[in-house]
């Protein structure tokens, strides 16, 4: 498993995903689309709570992992700028 970071609407979560591409390319297609889902990621450090994100079109998310580059996580800090990726 490996963890990915979330940004979304500005804020800070983490998800556990076996196939962060496969992943990706399952939001990436849902949004896409002009779905709308419910995604369950963690929310804090430490001790993590679950929480539900609606994504779906028009609602601003990026994600990452820690461990390696990615395409579509922000390259300035988060209040700095925006991400131009196609799942912004």
């Amino acid at each position: 498993m490996t963890r990915m970071e979330i940004v979304y609407q500005g804020l800070p979560y983490s998800i556990a995903v076996s196939d962060p591409e496969g992943f990706r390319s399952e939001v990436l297609d849902s949004i896409s689309s002009g779905t709308f889902r419910w995604l369950q990621v963690d929310r804090g450090e430490g001790q993590l709570e679950p929480i539900n994100l609606l994504i779906g079109p028009g609602i601003g998310i990026a994600m990452g992992t820690p461990d390696g580059e990615s395409q579509d996580t922000p390259s300035t800090p988060l209040m700095e700028g925006l991400d131009t990726s196609p799942l912004s």
